[in-house]
């Protein structure tokens, strides 16, 4: 299966969500980003690689990372099945708060 979106009908989705940690550098320096994360998830739902496709620097991309690893999924599905996939996942870190797509 190739790349997949977060909460679409087959895809993957959050068990549980951990929501990134705004850092502290940036948010003193009034900074905002988004990174795009590849993540790989096999057919029980665990995390088995993070690919960072688009940085946002100011710690942003380490956060993001550290969060999706801390959550936990359920699989994506092929024809009613647990499949393991690879899904797109932008994090958007915002002044009033960081948050998952």
């Amino acid at each position: 299966m190739g790349d997949v979106a977060f909460g679409s009908p087959n895809g993957p989705r959050f068990l549980r969500k951990v929501v990134p940690i705004y850092p502290d550098f940036a948010r003193r320096q009034e900074m905002q980003g988004t990174v795009l994360l590849r993540v790989a998830i096999d057919e029980q739902g665990r995390v088995v690689n993070i690919e960072v496709l688009k940085k946002a620097g100011y710690g942003f991309d380490e956060a993001a990372v550290k969060a999706i690893r801390e959550s936990t999924f359920i699989p994506a599905k092929n024809e009613g099945k647990s499949c393991s996939c690879k899904a797109l996942l932008p994090i958007r870190f915002q002044l009033e708060s960081a948050d998952i797509d």
